[in-house]
């Protein structure tokens, strides 16, 4: 019996305090191709706000020249019109609390090669203050033309942690636009606190193991 008692609270104290992963693919805003709702979304959870409020949400490769077969969110600077010819899009959870960023796939996009990012400028913002930051090289396969899944995968390691919000920035357009995609972002968030009866367990276990040694040693 004691072994027994001695598992089950070692595995409901294990359970406190874990991160939940969970991957967003904006499959729950699925709309027509393109479409423009305002730039601002939510997905997964997630707030996604749009510097310019200009976003689309895709899923046919031959629109922009990159696809995945799913539903992903494509972000662009309206043409280059917004100096200097950037549109960030920041991510942070609905609900608030700390988040870690584990990986994210980007694309080029666009119909034409010339205005699709060549960059991605990646900002985490810490809880407390601080940044991380990161610069991600994209391959530039749409110089080809052809439409395809041209998505990188990109990991991130240990110090993604702890964030407040991630900003996504593209740039190194040719010609201004820094269109890009983004899909499958796999974040971490804070399990939930265990709810009373789970805490009363932990203690009641607690005081009866403590009640028998005491017993065992009499």
């Amino acid at each position: 019996m004691r072994r027994i008692l001695t598992l089950v609270l070692l595995v409901l104290a294990g359970s406190i305090g874990n991160a939940q992963a969970t991957t967003i693919t904006f499959e729950d805003l699925a709309i027509d191709d393109g479409a423009i709702t305002g730039g601002d979304r939510t997905s997964g959870g997630f707030f996604f706000d749009s510097a310019t409020d200009h976003t689309h949400i895709v899923q046919d490769a031959s629109s922009w020249n990159t696809g995945n077969g799913t539903h992903f969110l494509l972000i662009d600077d309206v043409g280059g019109t917004h100096p200097p010819a950037t549109d960030p899009v920041t991510f942070s959870p609905t609900l608030g609390g700390p988040f870690t960023l584990t990986s994210i796939d980007i694309s080029e996009a666009h119909s034409n090669p010339f205005f699709s990012a060549r960059q991605i400028e990646v900002t985490g913002n810490l809880f407390g203050g601080g940044t991380i930051l990161a610069t991600l090289a994209l391959d530039n396969n749409l110089v080809n033309g052809v439409p395809g899944n041209y998505f990188q995968t990109f990991a991130f390691g240990a110090g993604w942690t702890n964030l407040s919000s991630v900003k996504l920035n593209g740039v190194g357009a040719f010609g201004g636009g820094n269109y890009f995609a983004i899909d499958n972002i796999v974040v971490g968030t804070a399990a939930a606190v265990p709810e009373p009866g789970t805490l009363s367990l932990l203690g009641l276990g607690s005081a009866y193991l403590i009640r028998r040694r005491r017993r065992n040693r009499r």
